[in-house]
């Protein structure tokens, strides 16, 4: 039973506190065959434990997207030579599609290219490559400039969507709270008024946080969606209540308090998730400094591979004035390293046998050879 037996991470979105966490955890340890889940907030991801033959990794996506949250994979671009006709693309599409991890796969024989969405966790590079070339064609690598950035659009499209909300909120907000302390007899019923202009706002504006408190109160969880739902449900409802004198007076009139409210929590959430942003792109920007090609040490020969395609115990050589690829303990040689885009720090720390290299770093004035750890391709 053991060789059922997978380990997956899932990037997920929309997380925005612990209760997030524990909800996910729950969605995904009530599926038949997880054995373990654990989220972590911090770094958006969940590792989780399950037994192939009882549930797949499609099952798994659909609790967490069930629980109101999103599963981010990622897309790469993988150049490919070798085929002919509409027969080699279905050979390629159908050799990636097996891979355990592979969302999707779609080959286009004109710019002879992969376009495929997968899950790291579970599938990389490495493994698309010796599928590709089992089936008799070339790997050439991936194609950079094209490979799309599915977390990055993600994130995007929902900054556009929370500021859309706390916009029109604002503006229909603010007027109505204006001219409900104006002293001014008009000639209509405000109360009749006020529910007609507010209600479509305050749908648009509050309708994703009563389907985050939905959904984690189908959970079983009582988050602070649920309790922000209810602030601005009980303001509207008793409103509406005022407005046709059901038990209340039209004293009760709180149309513009909980549209208003519904915009500031969601400007909140926009604040977040652009500071979220900000941090993933600096994080970006650090793995930017990674080179593009390594020199490693095969069958007694030195040979320069692309990155992706560096495993784990590679032996890989670095000379005076490269960047280190990867991260890893140098085996031979000692050289000084700068390491100041890591640590600030400006004056180079000399690296012997035994000592841990960072990727990214710089190095100085010696050849060294170290193994490779954490490598793209593994």
């Amino acid at each position: 039973m053991e060789e059922n037996k997978k380990r997956t991470e899932l990037k997920i979105s929309g997380m925005s506190c612990a209760i997030c966490a524990t909800t996910i955890e729950k969605s995904i340890l009530s599926l038949e065959g997880v054995s373990y889940a654990q989220v972590n907030l911090g770094t958006e991801t969940a590792t989780i434990e399950y037994d192939s033959t009882k549930i797949t990794l499609t099952d798994i996506e659909k609790a967490v997207t069930d629980a109101g949250y999103e599963v981010i994979n990622k897309a790469v671009n993988l150049k490919i030579g070798g085929m002919t006709c509409a027969m080699c693309v279905k050979t390629i599409e159908n050799a990636l599609v097996r891979l355990d991890g592979i969302i999707s796969a779609n080959i286009n024989l004109g710019t002879e290219k992969a376009y495929v969405t997968y899950n790291p966790g579970i599938t990389t590079v490495a493994e698309m490559k010796k599928a590709i070339e089992d089936a008799g064609y070339e790997y050439l690598g991936i194609e950079e400039e094209d490979t799309g950035d599915l977390e990055e659009i993600a994130r995007e499209k929902d900054l556009r969507n929370k500021r859309k909300r706390f916009m029109v909120g604002f503006a229909v907000g603010i007027p109505l709270m204006i001219l409900m302390h104006l002293p001014v007899d008009f000639p209509f019923s405000m109360a009749y008024f006020m529910l007609v202009v507010s209600t479509p706002a305050f749908v648009y504006v509050s309708h994703p946080i009563f389907i985050a408190a939905y959904r984690a109160l189908k959970n079983k969880n009582l988050n602070m969606d649920v309790m922000y739902s209810m602030g601005i449900g009980v303001a509207f409802i008793s409103s509406i209540m005022g407005t046709f004198e059901i038990v209340l007076t039209r004293e009760f009139l709180f149309y513009d308090t909980a549209v208003i409210l519904a915009s500031f929590l969601t400007i909140g959430r926009y604040l977040e998730a652009k500071a979220k942003g900000k941090t993933s792109q600096a994080i970006k920007k650090l793995m930017g400094l990674q080179p593009k090609t390594a020199a490693v040490i095969r069958d007694n020969k030195e040979i320069k591979i692309p990155i992706e395609d560096l495993l784990i115990d590679d032996i890989v050589v670095v000379k005076p004035g490269e960047k280190i690829p990867v991260d890893g303990p140098v085996v031979d040689g000692e050289s000084y390293v700068d390491e100041s885009m890591i640590t600030g720090e400006p004056i180079p720390v000399l690296k012997k046998k035994g000592d841990n290299l960072v990727g990214g770093t710089l190095n100085k004035n010696s050849i060294i050879r170290f193994e490779a750890r954490n490598c793209p391709g593994s």
